[in-house]
């Protein structure tokens, strides 16, 4: 098998060489990453032969690189790290075009290849886990002006291809791509806004459209996952694109962090782009997800039919009808629900600072702390944050105790004003549970009798710490610390004296 994989590996580079696209690394490079074993498990998971396209086909698979891997394990917080399954993902697609003839793949890192000369031969782009942010786009407060005709240039390249007739498919991270780029959110058909439930748990997928070809490996019966799955904001809906697989709400774990108002969480969809087709699909954070024989075979039929080889409905869906919606939880009371400032104290300069879009409460760092009107004792907190880049702030609670958000090593929910430099203790994380910088992180806080507990991610990081100075209620404060900082579904849930500790896995209302 080994020496099956390494003629494979030499077939992509000198395909790549042959089609005039950057050889900075070989495909040798996804192969270390991924490890003998894994391409073994990827390898006998793949179904057999496919349908012979009418023409020979070449797929041009977008990826990140070693170096990129590298870099980030000297540096926590630079901005976005590379997805840890990304290797996977690039060499399970290639592994597929092999084993069955429906393609063959090129992979490379290198974004330089998006202009008309590079895509020239290639009938679609499979992005691989990849992120694009600063490969074809930057947020403009990052945009050097030398750098945009660079920027420009790949992005129109990348959308004309699409638009032009081509494929494109798009694997997980391909939907974190929002932040400075609405056109391209618009051709791949919804933007990442967080997970609704992760990896850890068994999430209930079920057939949204069981006749689909693209569905075929199913065999017309719903399934389990264990994998991130994300929700989506805007552009997404269903009367937008076609959606083939989506999360069965009604039967779905509990969770803090799925909060969906018409509780829709797609997991894979097609859509039309001007003459180009797009396959999406959010799974893929798990690499045992590229080892899934049923799994593989979806994504197969997803390229085959981005390349036009797989005729498949594209028509747009419906909203979810309301009996298939889960009911808001009682006693949660909504902070911030993507709508409005409203609950909180916003002065002028505040306004300026602490702006709404798109769902989200966007921070420039230049203003102070904002503050809720209403002041609170005991409760649950339920806070979800995102940083940009490397930065600092936290959330306050009672009378101002700071429960910290940064990248710190040790990570977020240390209590600053109570830990006094001490390297361990109830004060500090008991581990780091914060996800990579540029990706969504969720608290839950609880407050009660002068003690605080918080949850990371659905882990423990900070057990029953006493708050030192007895406090009365106070205000929820989004802390001013000078970086960017953003923050989206916030809700608390007031506790009696005698209220039990509520569980970790307690979620609020729509």
């Amino acid at each position: 098998m080994r020496s099956g994989i390494k003629m494979f590996a030499a077939v992509v580079v000198a395909a790549a060489v042959a089609a005039g696209s950057p050889a900075a690394a070989t495909a040798d490079e996804w192969d270390d990453l991924v490890g003998a074993d894994g391409l073994k498990k990827m390898a006998a998971a793949a179904p057999g032969a496919a349908a012979r396209p009418a023409q020979p086909r070449k797929v041009l698979v977008l990826t990140e690189a070693k170096a990129a891997f590298d870099a980030a394990a000297k540096n926590r917080g630079m901005k976005f790290v590379p997805h840890a399954a990304a290797p996977h993902c690039a060499k399970a697609v290639a592994i597929l075009g092999t084993r069955t003839g429906a393609y063959e793949a090129t992979i490379t890192s290198d974004c330089g290849v998006l202009s008309a000369d590079g895509l020239a031969g290639y009938d679609a782009i499979v992005l691989a886990n990849v992120y694009l942010e600063g490969k074809c786009y930057k947020v403009p407060r990052d945009l050097k002006e030398a750098d945009k005709p660079i920027f420009e240039a790949r992005r129109k390249a990348l959308l004309g291809f699409v638009a032009d007739g081509k494929g494109l498919v798009g694997i997980h991270n391909a939907a974190c791509e929002a932040l400075g780029w609405p056109e391209y959110n618009r051709a791949i058909g919804g933007t990442h806004r967080g997970l609704a439930w992760y990896a850890h748990q068994a999430v209930p997928v079920k057939l949204d459209d069981p006749a689909s070809p693209i569905n075929a490996a199913f065999g017309g019966k719903a399934f389990e996952v264990r994998d991130d799955i994300y929700q989506f904001a805007g552009p997404y809906a269903r009367d937008a694109c076609h959606v083939l697989l989506s999360v069965d709400a009604a039967k779905a774990p509990a969770s803090m962090t799925a909060d969906r108002p018409d509780r829709d969480y797609p997991v894979s969809w097609v859509k039309t782009c001007g003459k180009g087709r797009v396959f999406y699909t959010a799974l893929g954070d798990n690499p045992a997800t590229f080892a899934d024989a049923a799994l593989l075979a979806h994504l197969l039929a997803g390229i085959r039919f981005a390349l036009g080889d797989l005729a498949a409905d594209t028509s747009p869906g419906k909203r979810l009808p309301a009996e298939e919606r889960f009911t808001p939880m009682p006693g949660w009371q909504v902070l911030f629900d993507g709508s409005n400032l409203d609950a909180w104290q916003a002065s002028d300069q505040h306004k300026q600072s602490w702006v709404v879009d798109d769902g989200i409460i966007r921070y420039d760092g230049k203003a102070g702390t904002l503050q809720t009107k209403e002041s609170f004792r005991d409760y649950m907190l339920r806070v979800d944050f995102r940083l940009p880049r490397k930065a600092d702030s936290g959330v306050f609670v009672r009378d101002n105790m700071q429960l910290n958000i940064w990248t710190w090593s040790m990570g977020s929910g240390e209590m600053w004003e109570h830990r006094r430099g001490a390297a361990t203790g109830p004060y500090v994380p008991a581990s780091c549970q914060d996800r990579a910088v540029g990706d969504w992180n969720s608290f839950l806080v609880t407050v009660k009798d002068d003690r605080v507990t918080v949850v990371l991610n659905g882990k423990e990081v900070i057990s029953a710490a006493e708050l030192k100075a007895k406090s009365k209620a106070g205000p929820i404060g989004l802390q001013r610390h000078g970086d960017p900082i953003e923050f989206r579904s916030i809700y608390i849930k007031p506790l009696t004296a005698e209220a039990p500790k509520p569980p970790a896995d307690d979620h609020p209302p729509e």
